[in-house]
C-alpha cells in the first residue's frame, strides 16, 4: 500500500446520505460507485468519507469491486474510524501554507488529493483524533497487508484454519453477507499468534460472566473459562451465533484445530477436524502418514464415535431429528494458502465425512505408484464444498441426534486434553428463523451470489 494515496468521498446530504448514516450505523460498511476512469479507484486504499458537505466525518477502507459496464466501480467502503468533524479553514490552518490553497475538498462527489496533500491530510487527522490513533494505525497496517503482492504459494499456519473456523459458522448461519462484514473487520496487528476472533473489529468481544452464559448454548458441555482464549457473539437476523475459540496450549504448541457446531433448531452437533494440505510439485494434497497426530486423531473420534452410537435412540425422530446420516464427523482438508488483510472469502478446502474418509484411504484411489496414500483433488473425487457443507449444516441435514447431545462433554475434554485449538460455534434457539438469504421465490439475492464482487 502506497500511504500517499487515498480518496475523498463527499456523499452531498440527502436521502443517500441518510442511507450510508443507518448502514453505517447498523453493519459500519456501506457500497458506493465511483468512476472508474477518472478517478481509477484502487483494489484497496483509505477514504475519508464526508456524509454532509465538506467536513469530514469517517476515515475506512475501500475495496474495489468488479467494474460496471455504466462506467462506474462500485467500491465497498469499511472498517470505519469516527473523526472529529474539522472545518475546511480549520484543516487549511493546520496545513502548511504550500498546501492550503490545494484543500478545497468537494460538497459533494469524488476526488484524489495529491500525494503530498494527502500525507499532510493523514497528518491532521491523526493529530486532531488522538482517541482513534490506535484505529488509524490498525487501518494503516491492515491496508499495507492487504495490498502486498505474493508470488507463489505462500503457506500460512493454524490462524488460516482458525479464521476458516470463523468464516464457515458465519456463512452456515449468517450467508455471504454476514460472512464477507465480519472478515472484513479483522485488523491487521503483525502478530500471526493472536486469536482471530481477537482480532475482529465492530463485534463485541465478551467478557467472563457472558462467556460462561454463552455456554449454555452448547447443551451438556462444561468449558472452563481458562479454556476460552476469544469469545463473540454476533446478532444476525432472528438468529445470535455464538463463537468460542478454546485453547489450553500457546498457539506455537498447538497441534491442530478442531471445530464443533452446534445448530440449536435441530438439536445437531457437527465436529470437523482440519487437515492441511501441502503443495508438492504442484500437486496439493495430504499425507496421513506424514501427520505424527494422525493415527491418534483417528483413535479419538473413533472412540468418541462409538460412545454416540451406543447410546439408545427414540423410535420417531421426528421432522427436525431426520438426517441423512447420523454419523457428525467430518474431516476438512484445506489448503493453507495464506490470507491477506480484507480478505473476506473461505479457505479452498474439501469436507469429506469421516465414513467416507475412512473407505477413501483403504481404497486403490488414494494410494501412489509406491503404494503411499496421498489424498488430493484428483482423487477425492466424492466431496463437499464449503457451500454445499454449510447449507446441509444450517437446515440440519447433518450432525447428532438430539439424544447424543449431553455426552459431547466428554468429546469436548478430549479434544482440550489432546492440545488442540477448539472453536466452538451455536445459535440461538428458535424455529422461527427465516433464511433471509432468500427472496419470496426462494432465490439468493445478488450479494449472495457467489462470483459476486464482494
Amino acid at each position: 500500500m502506497s500511504k500517499d494515496s487515498g480518496l475523498w468521498i463527499a456523499i452531498g446530504g440527502g436521502s443517500l446520505a441518510d442511507r450510508i448514516e443507518s448502514s453505517i450505523e447498523s453493519r459500519w460498511e456501506f457500497s458506493y460507485s465511483i468512476p472508474q476512469f477518472d478517478v481509477k479507484p484502487r483494489r484497496a486504499e483509505l477514504v475519508i468519507v464526508s456524509l454532509r458537505g465538506t467536513i469530514p466525518d469517517f476515515l475506512g477502507i475501500s475495496l474495489r469491486g468488479r467494474p460496471g459496464t455504466t462506467g462506474l466501480t462500485t467500491t465497498m467502503i469499511s472498517n470505519l474510524v469516527p473523526l472529529q468533524r474539522l472545518k475546511v479553514s480549520e484543516v487549511q490552518a493546520a496545513l502548511p501554507a504550500r498546501f492550503r490553497r490545494l484543500y478545497d475538498p468537494p460538497s459533494e462527489g469524488v476526488y484524489r488529493p495529491s500525494a503530498g496533500l494527502w500525507r499532510e491530510i493523514q497528518a491532521i487527522l491523526i493529530e486532531q483524533n488522538p482517541q482513534s490513533s490506535a484505529r488509524i494505525a490498525n487501518l494503516r497496517r491492515t491496508l499495507t497487508d492487504a495490498n502486498r503482492r505474493r508470488r507463489g504459494r505462500v503457506e500460512g499456519g493454524l490462524e488460516i484454519f482458525e479464521r476458516d473456523a470463523v468464516a464457515s459458522a458465519l456463512q452456515a448461519w449468517g450467508g455471504p453477507t454476514i460472512r464477507r462484514r465480519v472478515l472484513r473487520s479483522a485488523v491487521g496487528t503483525g502478530d500471526r499468534t493472536a486469536p482471530f476472533l481477537a482480532r475482529l473489529q465492530n463485534v463485541p468481544t465478551r467478557e467472563d460472566p457472558q462467556i460462561n452464559h454463552d455456554q449454555t448454548v452448547f447443551p451438556g458441555m462444561t468449558i472452563s473459562s481458562l479454556d476460552i482464549v476469544s469469545a463473540v457473539t454476533l446478532n444476525e437476523g432472528k438468529e445470535r451465533i455464538t463463537i468460542l475459540n478454546c485453547n489450553r496450549q500457546p498457539l506455537e504448541e498447538t497441534l491442530g484445530v478442531d471445530l464443533i457446531y452446534y445448530n440449536h433448531r435441530f438439536q445437531a452437533f457437527t465436529l470437523v477436524q482440519y487437515k492441511r494440505m501441502v503443495d508438492e510439485n504442484g500437486i496439493v494434497g495430504y499425507r496421513p502418514k506424514s501427520d505424527p497426530n494422525y493415527k491418534a486423531e483417528m483413535a479419538r473420534m473413533h472412540s468418541a464415535e462409538l460412545l454416540l452410537q451406543s447410546l439408545p435412540r427414540r423410535k420417531e425422530p421426528g421432522v427436525d431429528g431426520y438426517r441423512l446420516t447420523d454419523r457428525p464427523f467430518f474431516i476438512k482438508l484445506c489448503e493453507t494458502k495464506a490470507s491477506v488483510e480484507l480478505d473476506s472469502g473461505m479457505v479452498s478446502g474439501m469436507y469429506v465425512p469421516l465414513e467416507l474418509w475412512e473407505a477413501l484411504v483403504k481404497s486403490e484411489k488414494a494410494k501412489g505408484p509406491r503404494g503411499a496414500i496421498r489424498v488430493t483433488w484428483e482423487n477425492c473425487v466424492r466431496r463437499l464444498r464449503n457451500g454445499e457443507f454449510t447449507n446441509i449444516l444450517r437446515y440440519g441435514w447433518i450432525g447428532s441426534a438430539a439424544e447424543q447431545t449431553e455426552k459431547l462433554s466428554e468429546i469436548v475434554e478430549a479434544v482440550l486434553e489432546s492440545g488442540r485449538m477448539l472453536v466452538l460455534a451455536a445459535t440461538k434457539p428458535g424455529n422461527a428463523s427465516t433464511d433471509y438469504r432468500r427472496d419470496n421465490w426462494g432465490r439468493f439475492a445478488a450479494e449472495d451470489d457467489p462470483e459476486g464482487a464482494f
